[in-house]
């Protein structure tokens, strides 16, 4: 009799356990660098100068700028060349199929050596246009669309963009968006993460670390956990009854 009743309390913890890790889990992959870029993808518009590198140290990966050092661990993401060009920084991920919150964090470090950031109309990230093209932006897309894509339907959400007038530098800032409203729409489904960076005006660093996609584990909430325990408490008494 004792067994029986320690029984679907054990189910019940177990299915809490798994659950829980379920929901709690990362969305992202190797958010802070320390493993290279490992689940991420770079990408480079045709005819660009530089690429995403890692930043190790206080000096940037290609021109050897003054830069502050990563937050966190020994690695960051850093856009960096020594001529024009726009370079795409994403990863896919999978849109968990429960409710939120949900929030997106990562540190941001700006150091545009132009003497303004620009807002030119255009469909995607050229930096080849004969318009002045300096901006850095962090959006969610639809996977299907173009790593370097400005279509407001493949851009599912602007979480960050330089605008007029701007400060040019700026140290690690954590940047903080979100996602509830969005992924409540999206359930399950698969989304992308990209950062982006674009110069034809001068040399622009753009550093990326600590990149997070979680739930609090305070607001995590099962609409079924209520009637479940419910269930083992009468299950309990019960059988105490029998």
């Amino acid at each position: 009799m004792k067994n029986q009743r320690i029984f679907p309390i054990v189910i019940a913890s177990g299915i809490l356990t798994v659950w829980h890790s379920a929901v709690a889990a990362e969305l992202i992959s190797n958010g802070g660098f320390e493993t290279g870029f490992s689940s991420w993808t770079r990408a480079d518009q045709a005819g660009s100068f530089g690429t995403f590198n890692l930043q190790l140290g206080t000096t940037s990966p290609v021109n050897g700028d003054a830069v502050p050092a990563p937050p966190g661990g020994v690695a960051a993401a850093m856009s960096d060349a020594d001529g024009p060009g726009s370079h795409v920084l994403y990863q896919d991920f999978i849109v968990p199929a429960v409710a939120g919150p949900y929030s997106l964090n990562f540190s941001l470090y700006l150091n545009n050596h132009s003497d303004r950031f620009t807002l030119p109309s255009l469909t995607s990230l050229d930096f080849s246009t004969p318009a002045i093209n300096q901006q850095a932006r962090v959006d969610i897309m639809e996977t299907a669309a173009d790593p370097f894509s400005l279509v407001p339907a493949d851009v599912l959400l602007n979480v960050y963009q330089t605008q007029v007038g701007d400060p040019l530098v700026s140290g690690y800032t954590v940047v903080s968006q979100d996602l509830t409203a969005l992924f409540s729409s999206h359930l399950g489904q698969t989304l992308r993460l990209r950062f982006a960076q674009v110069d034809n005006l001068a040399p622009f660093q753009m550093g990326v670390d600590n990149v997070s996609i979680s739930v609090p584990e305070a607001s995590l909430q099962w609409p079924g956990l209520a009637a479940l325990m419910a269930g083992l408490v009468w299950f309990r008494s019960g059988r105490r009854g029998a």
